[in-house]
Protein backbone atom coordinates (compact mmCIF):
# COMPACT_ATOMS: atom_id res chain seq x y z
CA UNK A 1 0.00 0.00 0.00
CA UNK A 2 1.28 3.55 -1.01
CA UNK A 3 1.55 5.70 1.62
CA UNK A 4 0.91 9.58 -0.21
CA UNK A 5 2.68 12.54 1.97
CA UNK A 6 0.33 15.05 2.91
CA UNK A 7 2.62 17.99 2.26
CA UNK A 8 3.29 17.10 -1.35
CA UNK A 9 1.08 18.90 -4.18
CA UNK A 10 -0.40 17.53 -7.12
CA UNK A 11 -0.45 18.55 -10.45
CA UNK A 12 -4.10 19.68 -10.40
CA UNK A 13 -3.22 21.15 -6.97
CA UNK A 14 -0.50 22.86 -8.25
CA UNK A 15 -1.92 24.17 -11.67
CA UNK A 16 -4.66 26.04 -9.64
CA UNK A 17 -2.29 26.96 -7.46
CA UNK A 18 -0.24 28.63 -9.82
CA UNK A 19 -3.13 29.78 -11.54
CA UNK A 20 -4.22 32.01 -8.43
CA UNK A 21 -1.66 33.05 -7.69
CA UNK A 22 -0.77 34.55 -11.61
CA UNK A 23 -4.07 35.84 -11.24
CA UNK A 24 -3.53 37.64 -7.59
CA UNK A 25 -0.16 39.75 -8.97
CA UNK A 26 -1.69 40.96 -12.17
CA UNK A 27 -4.57 42.11 -10.36
CA UNK A 28 -2.30 43.92 -7.98
CA UNK A 29 -0.24 45.21 -10.92
CA UNK A 30 -3.47 46.63 -12.76
CA UNK A 31 -4.53 48.00 -9.39
CA UNK A 32 -2.05 50.14 -8.10
CA UNK A 33 -2.33 52.83 -10.67
CA UNK A 34 -6.00 52.90 -10.53
CA UNK A 35 -5.92 53.02 -6.59
CA UNK A 36 -2.88 55.94 -7.04
CA UNK A 37 -4.91 58.07 -9.56
CA UNK A 38 -8.11 57.91 -7.29
CA UNK A 39 -6.34 58.97 -4.24
CA UNK A 40 -3.76 61.65 -5.40
CA UNK A 41 -6.09 64.66 -4.82
CA UNK A 42 -6.33 63.93 -1.67
CA UNK A 43 -2.39 64.16 -1.06
CA UNK A 44 -2.05 67.35 -3.62
CA UNK A 45 -2.76 70.66 -2.06
CA UNK A 46 -4.83 72.92 -3.58
CA UNK A 47 -3.16 75.54 -5.68
CA UNK A 48 -3.02 78.92 -4.02
CA UNK A 49 -4.22 81.40 -6.78
CA UNK A 50 -4.68 85.29 -6.84
CA UNK A 51 -7.62 86.71 -8.70
CA UNK A 52 -8.65 90.21 -9.33
CA UNK A 53 -11.94 91.32 -7.53
CA UNK A 54 -11.61 94.96 -9.09
CA UNK A 55 -11.86 98.20 -8.34
CA UNK A 56 -13.24 98.71 -4.85
CA UNK A 57 -13.27 102.74 -4.52
CA UNK A 58 -17.13 103.15 -4.92
CA UNK A 59 -17.86 100.59 -1.84
CA UNK A 60 -18.91 102.94 0.75
CA UNK A 61 -18.57 102.39 4.31
CA UNK A 62 -20.69 100.21 6.30
CA UNK A 63 -22.75 98.67 2.95
CA UNK A 64 -21.42 95.69 2.10
CA UNK A 65 -21.03 95.00 -1.46
CA UNK A 66 -21.18 92.10 -3.71
CA UNK A 67 -18.64 90.79 -6.74
CA UNK A 68 -17.72 87.56 -7.95
CA UNK A 69 -14.42 85.80 -8.43
CA UNK A 70 -13.61 82.99 -10.51
CA UNK A 71 -11.61 80.39 -8.48
CA UNK A 72 -10.28 76.80 -9.68
CA UNK A 73 -13.47 74.49 -8.58
CA UNK A 74 -11.27 71.52 -6.82
CA UNK A 75 -7.47 69.39 -7.60
CA UNK A 76 -9.60 67.03 -9.58
CA UNK A 77 -10.09 69.86 -12.50
CA UNK A 78 -8.91 72.83 -13.88
CA UNK A 79 -12.38 73.95 -14.44
CA UNK A 80 -13.25 77.91 -12.70
CA UNK A 81 -16.44 78.61 -10.55
CA UNK A 82 -18.06 81.91 -10.18
CA UNK A 83 -18.15 82.51 -6.12
CA UNK A 84 -19.63 85.79 -4.94
CA UNK A 85 -17.61 87.81 -2.26
CA UNK A 86 -18.87 90.86 0.16
CA UNK A 87 -16.40 93.39 0.38
CA UNK A 88 -17.16 95.28 3.67
CA UNK A 89 -15.33 98.79 4.15
CA UNK A 90 -15.43 100.09 7.87
CA UNK A 91 -12.61 103.18 7.97
CA UNK A 92 -9.54 101.83 6.56
CA UNK A 93 -10.32 98.49 7.24
CA UNK A 94 -11.69 96.44 4.28
CA UNK A 95 -13.14 92.71 4.72
CA UNK A 96 -14.17 90.45 2.31
CA UNK A 97 -16.43 87.70 3.31
CA UNK A 98 -17.42 84.32 1.46
CA UNK A 99 -21.08 84.14 0.87
CA UNK A 100 -21.71 80.79 2.06
CA UNK A 101 -23.61 79.63 4.98
CA UNK A 102 -21.59 77.65 7.56
CA UNK A 103 -24.35 75.77 8.60
CA UNK A 104 -25.36 74.31 5.58
CA UNK A 105 -23.29 76.16 2.79
CA UNK A 106 -26.34 77.90 1.64
CA UNK A 107 -26.02 81.29 -0.15
CA UNK A 108 -25.61 84.01 1.78
CA UNK A 109 -27.39 87.88 0.65
CA UNK A 110 -26.83 91.68 2.46
CA UNK A 111 -30.50 92.26 3.76
CA UNK A 112 -30.82 95.87 3.66
CA UNK A 113 -33.80 96.36 5.98
CA UNK A 114 -32.17 93.94 8.64
CA UNK A 115 -28.42 95.22 8.47
CA UNK A 116 -27.80 91.80 8.35
CA UNK A 117 -26.45 88.91 6.24
CA UNK A 118 -29.51 86.29 5.51
CA UNK A 119 -28.76 82.81 5.00
CA UNK A 120 -32.41 81.85 3.37
CA UNK A 121 -32.32 78.05 4.42
CA UNK A 122 -32.70 77.97 7.58
CA UNK A 123 -32.89 81.61 8.79
CA UNK A 124 -29.27 81.93 9.75
CA UNK A 125 -28.06 85.48 10.10
CA UNK A 126 -24.76 86.83 10.34
CA UNK A 127 -23.50 90.75 11.60
CA UNK A 128 -21.76 93.27 9.50
CA UNK A 129 -18.21 91.92 10.59
CA UNK A 130 -19.60 88.33 9.55
CA UNK A 131 -20.41 87.00 13.36
CA UNK A 132 -23.00 84.71 13.36
CA UNK A 133 -26.15 86.20 15.74
CA UNK A 134 -28.79 83.93 15.05
CA UNK A 135 -29.60 80.81 13.66
CA UNK A 136 -28.01 77.55 13.67
CA UNK A 137 -24.64 78.94 12.03
CA UNK A 138 -22.16 77.36 14.48
CA UNK A 139 -18.88 79.72 12.56
CA UNK A 140 -18.70 83.51 11.70
CA UNK A 141 -18.81 83.49 7.81
CA UNK A 142 -15.46 82.63 6.54
CA UNK A 143 -13.18 85.66 5.79
CA UNK A 144 -10.90 85.67 2.49
CA UNK A 145 -6.77 86.61 2.59
CA UNK A 146 -6.86 89.37 0.38
CA UNK A 147 -4.33 92.69 -0.64
CA UNK A 148 -5.40 95.96 -2.33
CA UNK A 149 -3.02 97.61 -4.97
CA UNK A 150 -4.19 100.88 -4.73
CA UNK A 151 -7.76 100.49 -5.55
CA UNK A 152 -8.12 97.50 -6.94
CA UNK A 153 -8.86 94.33 -4.75
CA UNK A 154 -7.61 91.18 -5.08
CA UNK A 155 -8.48 87.67 -3.28
CA UNK A 156 -7.00 84.57 -2.61
CA UNK A 157 -8.66 81.31 -2.74
CA UNK A 158 -8.27 80.45 0.95
CA UNK A 159 -9.84 81.71 4.36
CA UNK A 160 -7.93 83.68 7.20
CA UNK A 161 -9.07 81.02 9.40
CA UNK A 162 -9.72 77.02 8.94
CA UNK A 163 -13.67 76.50 8.24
Amino acid sequence: MAHRDPRRLSRRQFGLLGTQVSGAVVAVLLGIPIVGFLISPLFRQQQVVWRKVGDISGVADGEPTKFEVAFPQDVWTTAEENLAVYVVKSGDNTRVFSNVCTHMQCPVRWDVALHQFLCPCHGGLYDINGANVGGPPPKPLPEYVHRIDGTTLFVQNRFTEEI
